[in-house]
Formats: structure tokens, sequence, C-alpha cells
């Protein structure tokens, strides 16, 4: 810890040290290299936490706004794209399940993160270029005022107290501000919940085991890219499962899944439940023939969305996990901390410029909480809602990856890479017609699907290209690349309207306006509808 205990006064105090909360201290420092910034972190040393994936534009920003790219490069993982594989059910082995997956090397840069390494870093890093840090720490109130707050912390079992003109709260899930100021909410529409830990002597997908011994006859057909480096996803109807490698050599598993959909063995701890089922799903169960689960390393959360109601206000704002969470399908997490963290560092850079008058400094306040709660209501609402009735089904989601990647690229990761100032608006967070119409477009597109899901599941058609079936798409870019693959996902939108248009045309209508009332319970082989 800096003891510095004649001195106070504090232009923003941080709470918490981690990717977010270093990060921003980060900036404000380089933006304002004479304002004082005081990081307040709990841990001694940073534990295991899950976000080990990175997107595209959290990529960017850990490369492009950060710098930290030769650190990436040294201490974490390259990631290679996303790669889904799919069963009926039956004992299957990894070379008979249906694979989705890039053919190409990713065209642009993204990670496999130690998180912990990686915030250890960022934290010292902020340490090294003039932030304060007191470690461990903790805030115990804050005295709201404008233009100074008081925060009262205890360092050492000693209260202290600092007083400040800006509080960042990025202290996660705990959400310190928000939920002592009434602004934090669950997030009902979306029931999910996570079980996740860290397993020792994964089998590498890439090796022998799963290759086969020789390369003229192998056992899973050779791709450019590696398939231990993606993020692997193991998918059934209401779950999946995401398998990460980590760069000191173990490998991250999680189990998410729709409570309204699915559901684990009631028998036994989560953790145990957790275990019988990571070892007795098809393709899973070859991965951790042989491995062992880190009993220090297990968690489980049974409600993962939340929101807060407000981001900012005079004098403290919400940034990363502490505002809000949708889901870890598509890695959002940390492109929504990125995004946060700049656009609130921007901000607060031109109050404490005095670039800002009173009026002003409120109309930039009222414009950011309004994108980034219209861009939480609205990407939810297109993309994740009732997303897992179609994990189930091969080709459907594939359909879906292609186009919502694709759009991911063209329209969020495009514009951050021509212009490094949209990262600081997020998605469909301007409340101009066109992220409008594009919300509708996209949230029709996977309200289609989810029809033409309910609709297989009614006639026997769903997942019937859970086995045997290889689709090997390009990777995405800028520009062509994603153009191509949002008219192969389009294309094969139209096939599948197509099979659901025949059905109608030969048998009359089918009401698939409502789900198929289903309780889903894992067992050795997968799941099953009753």
């Amino acid at each position: 810890m800096t003891e510095n205990p004649s001195d106070t006064v504090f232009d923003v105090v941080i709470i918490g040290g981690a990717f977010a909360g270093a990060s921003s201290a980060l900036l404000l420092r380089r933006w304002l290299p004479g304002k004082r910034v005081l990081i307040v972190e709990r841990q001694a040393r940073f534990t295991r936490k899950v976000g080990e994936a990175t997107v595209e534009v959290s990529a960017c920003f850990l490369h492009r706004v950060l710098g930290l790219y030769d650190h990436l490069s040294r201490e974490h993982l390259p990631k290679h794209g996303l790669r889904y594989w799919f069963s009926d059910g039956c004992p299957r082995q990894l070379s008979e399940m249906t694979e989705i997956g890039p053919r190409d090397i990713p065209h642009l840069p993204a990670f496999q993160l130690d998180r912990s390494k990686l915030d250890e870093h960022l934290l010292a890093l902020a340490g090294s270029e003039g932030c304060e840090i007191w470690r461990p720490a903790k805030v115990v109130a804050i005295d709201h005022g404008w233009p100074q707050s008081r925060v009262r912390l205890s360092v050492d079992d000693e209260e202290r107290t600092v007083t400040t003109r800006w509080v960042i709260d990025a202290s996660g899930r705990q959400s310190f501000i928000a939920r002592r100021r009434h602004l934090h909410e669950a997030v009902p529409q979306h029931p999910t919940t996570a079980l996740w830990g860290r397993w020792k002597n994964v089998v590498d997908l890439d090796g022998p085991a799963c290759m086969g011994a020789d390369p003229r006859m192998a056992g899973l057909q050779a791709v450019p890219p590696s398939r231990r480096l993606a993020t692997n996803h193991f998918c059934g109807y209401g779950w999946w499962c995401w398998v990460i490698p980590l760069s000191n050599g173990l490998t991250s598993i999680g189990l998410v899944y729709n409570k309204a959909l699915f559901a684990l063995p009631d028998t036994g701890k989560p953790r145990e439940r957790y275990h019988q089922f990571i070892t007795t799903q098809p393709g899973l169960r070859e991965l951790v023939a042989q491995a062992q689960l880190d009993d220090d390393d297990f968690l489980a959360l049974g409600s993962l969305p939340y929101r807060a109601t407000r981001y900012m206000d005079r004098g403290w704002a919400l940034v990363g996990d502490s505002a809000s969470f949708m889901d870890p399908y598509y890695s959002p997490g940390l492109d929504h901390a990125s995004i946060s963290v700049y656009a609130t560092a921007r901000l607060i850079e031109d109050d404490l410029k005095g670039s800002l008058e009173e009026s002003a400094l409120d109309e930039r306040i009222a414009e950011h909480n309004g994108r980034f709660l219209r861009s939480f209501e609205r990407w939810i609402g297109a993309l994740y809602e009732d997303k897992y009735e179609l994990m189930g089904d091969a080709e459907l989601l594939y359909c879906a990856y292609l186009v919502d990647t694709s759009l991911y690229y063209l329209f969020v990761v495009g514009p951050v890479y021509q212009d490094i100032e949209g990262m600081s608006i997020p998605p469909f967070g301007l409340p101009i017609p066109q992220t409008r119409w594009a919300y509708r477009i996209m949230r029709g597109f996977n309200r289609r699907l989810l029809t033409l899901a309910r609709f297989r599941r009614q006639v026997g058609s769903y997942g019937r290209q859970n086995i045997g079936w290889h689709a090997y798409g390009s990777a995405f870019g800028l520009k062509w690349p994603s153009r191509k693959s949002l008219l192969r996902g389009l294309w094969m939108w139209l096939g599948l309207e197509r099979e659901y248009l025949f059905y109608r045309l030969r048998r009359g209508s089918v009401p698939v306006s409502q789900p198929v009332p289903v309780v889903a319970t894992s067992t050795p082989t997968g799941t099953r509808a009753t």
C-alpha cells in the first residue's frame, strides 16, 4: 500500500483494481498526468475468475488503447475463433459429432486470458504510472456530494477518510454503489445460471489422442487453426459448455443453462452435479477422461444477468460488471467493460480539465446513461432472450452464429478499428433511426429462428444435423470476409424457411407460437425431454 496519510484529497477514487478499475486508472493518469487517482483493492492477490476469452472489441481495447500487446503475446494464449460441437445424445466420440468452426486463422487478434495474471499486470502498471494503490483495503461507505464526496475506507483494520471529486465503481458483481443506491436489478426474462471450474490434464484437441497417432488416418479432420486455442462450445437444448485453455496449462470448463429449459439432477452438491454432467457428455467425456477438477477452483452463480438503472451521476460512475452483465455466450463481458471504461474515462477527463459547464456535464451524464441503458435493453433483447432454445440444433445455432457475428464485425468492430472514439459508444446505444432499425432487424431475425426451433421440435426434425456434419467457414474480418459469412448465414436461413414452408404446404399449419412444454434433465448420454 502506498502510504500518504497527510494528503487525503484525490481527483478520482476507484473501487476495485482488477481489469475495469486498473484500466480506468491507467487511462485517466495517461490523459491527465497531474491528477491524483487512488485505487482501492480488497484482495492482497487476485484469485482466478471467469472472463478468460476476449472478442475483437475488448482485444482492440487491450492492445490499441492500453498498449498491452507485448504482455498479451508473451503471457496469454491467442484465440482461434469459436468452435461448436453437437451430438444426438448417444455415447458419441468427438470424431462422430457435428463440428462447426473456422477453417482459417483469425484475421484480427483475440486472446484466451489468465485473468488473475492480467489483472495483476494492469494494477502494477497503474502503480508504475503514478496511480496510488491501497491494498488490501476496502471501501466502507461513501458520503456522496458534489463537487466532493467523502469515502470512508478500512486499511489494515484502520479507518481512513479521503475526499474526491469522482468515485468509479469497478467492484464487479459486488456492485458497491448500485446496490447501496438501490439501482441494482435482476433480469428475469433471461433466467440463466452457470457453474465452472478449472481442470488439470485435459486432452489436447490438437494432439494424437484426438487427431490420431498417424496423420494419414486422422481422427478429426485437419484444419489450419488450432482447435485447442478456440473457445470450444459443447451444446445441447437449453445449455452449452465452454472449454477455454489457459497459459498456465489449466483448462476452464463452464456450464451455462436456461433454468426454464434445463435442470441438472437435484441430488448432490453443485460441484458433484457439475462434475457428473461434464464427465458424461459426448465429447467432453473424452477431454476430461484423465483430467482432475481443481477442488479449490469451482464456483456457481444461481442467476447471471443483472443491470443498474443508472450508470452515472455527478460524482460517481459504474464500469464493467458493477453496472451490468448479460450472458457469457459470445463473451460480451470484457467488451462491455472496455466500452464503459473508455466512455466513462472520456467524460471524467473532460470534467477534470474544466471544459464542461454544469449544464453541459448534466447533458453528458444523461446521454451516457441513455446510451448504456438503451444498449443493454436492445442487446439482450435482440441477441440473448430465448437463445437457448436454439442451442441443441446445429443448423439453427450455426445460422445464428454466422449472422450475429457478421453483424458484430460489420457494425461494432469495424467502427472501433476505423476510429477509436467508437469505443465510447455501446452497441445499439445511439438514439438514432439506424440503431433502432438495426435492433429491430436483429431481434426479428433471432425471433424467427426461435419460431423455426419450436417448429422443428414439434415435427421431430430438431437436431437432425447433430451427427457427422462438418461446417468449416471462413474467418471473420472487417469487410468482405464478414459480408461473405453474412450472405452464407442468410442463405442458410432461407433453406430453413424452405423446409418450414414445404411442411406447411404438405400438412397444414403447425402451432409454434409457444415453446414446447419441456423439463430437461441431464443423463449420462445427454438430455432427455419429458
